[in-house]
């Protein structure tokens, strides 16, 4: 058999080695019977479409080959999601699927975990601010506003003390041994201003509000004003028409003495008091007409005529610059104006040389109702 194979071999070699010189290589095309080459069709030759073609198809393959996505009833997908896994054959990277024992069950509905909620901080209880009068007290020390201020006093509270202080006195020359005294009210607004002193008298300053002003009164020397020196200030805005002294009269037509000045201001300006006094006479008073006069102490008296009406009352008590009536041309008067006179021991003065140096006429009543309100502010418990 090996002697065969061996003549076979050598019969075909010159029939290779003509192929081998030439480059022709046989197919079965080539040595196909003719009637079977003329019904093949001829195969395109290898090109660009022929490699999309054959990409699309191997894609399409690699996409059926891919794992489906198993279809889940929906109580084992809320039984995975309460586990927080996805299974295998969802397409999750680990579980495994969950047999009914009598440790676990399967269950219809699992309900969603709810986050432990954190126990509410508990805020401390607001601090108790006091509503009602409050009493601070202290000693100056080194400095009076920052030891206020350390005693409990506000920025406020501490600016109104001093304010009142510097109604009676110079706040610089407060000593360090000296000791402050406040009273607060609901509003923590200032009532009471205390300064006992070591080498002065001490202040008792209460606040006092009357006829729609406020001031500070010395509870101390309520009763006994210290003396005033200063001048009268004009009681109505207007000039000078007519001065004090002799003159030819308008009406009566003969020379008169004029006891006291005329001030040419329009019909219904408001007259104020000259100085502080109490009031002693409002009414009708002859050729004055509506006059008002008011006592300042020390037997000096100053009148106000041709008033059109009179606002003051008698007996009441006013300080320089409060409104007592308005200008007319009441009584003996050729025109509105306002004739302002000056009387010291009964007889008319000149009122531009009057300069009142005598104590302030004591309001009696005021000393014993500011007295009165000391009394009840010191009650106040204190603070500090």
């Amino acid at each position: 058999m090996w002697q065969r194979f061996g003549e076979a071999q050598g019969s075909f070699r010159p029939v290779l080695t003509l192929f081998s010189h030439h480059g022709r290589v046989l197919t079965a095309r080539t040595h196909a019977h003719p009637l079977r080459r003329s019904l093949d069709r001829g195969w395109p030759a290898p090109g660009w479409k022929s490699a999309g073609a054959l990409a699309l198809l191997c894609s399409g393959v690699a996409w059926a080959s891919l794992p489906r996505v198993a279809t889940m009833p929906v109580g084992q997908q809320q039984q995975w999601q309460a586990l927080g896994v996805a299974p295998l054959s969802n397409g999750g990277v680990s579980g495994m699927p969950m047999a009914p024992t009598e440790a676990v069950e399967a269950a219809d509905f699992v309900p969603k975990r709810v986050a432990p909620v954190a126990a509410p901080v508990v805020a401390p209880p607001p601090a108790v601010v006091p509503t009602g009068p409050m009493r601070i007290r202290g000693r100056v020390g080194d400095g009076l506003y920052w030891s206020l201020r350390a005693a409990g006093a506000s920025p406020q509270v501490a600016a109104q003390y001093l304010a009142a202080l510097a109604t009676e006195i110079d706040v610089g020359e407060v000593g360090p041994t000296d000791g402050f005294d406040l009273v607060l009210g609901a509003d923590r607004q200032l009532l009471y201003a205390g300064l006992s002193r070591a080498m002065s008298s001490s202040l008792q300053l209460v606040r006092w509000n009357a006829n729609g002003r406020s001031e500070w009164i010395n509870a101390a020397n309520a009763d006994k004003p210290a003396p005033s020196v200063g001048g009268l200030m004009m009681p109505a805005n207007g000039p000078v028409t007519s001065y004090f002294g002799y003159r030819y009269h308008p009406i009566l037509h003969f020379t008169r003495f004029h006891a006291g000045l005329d001030i040419g201001a329009g019909w219904g300006s408001p007259i104020v008091a000259a100085a502080d006094g109490q009031v002693i006479g409002a009414g009708w008073s002859g050729g004055y007409g509506r006059e008002v006069q008011i006592a300042h102490g020390s037997g000096i008296v100053s009148l106000y005529g041709h008033m059109s009406e009179i606002v003051a009352q008698p007996g009441s008590f006013v300080h320089a610059g409060q409104l007592i009536g308005y200008v007319g041309s009441s009584g003996l008067s050729t025109g509105p104006h306002l004739h302002f006179e000056v009387r010291q021991g009964g007889n008319p003065v000149n009122p531009l040389g009057v300069r009142l140096v005598s104590a302030p006429v004591v309001d009696t009543h005021l000393a014993s109702a500011v007295k009165a309100r000391l009394a009840a502010l010191l009650k106040v418990g204190t603070h500090g």
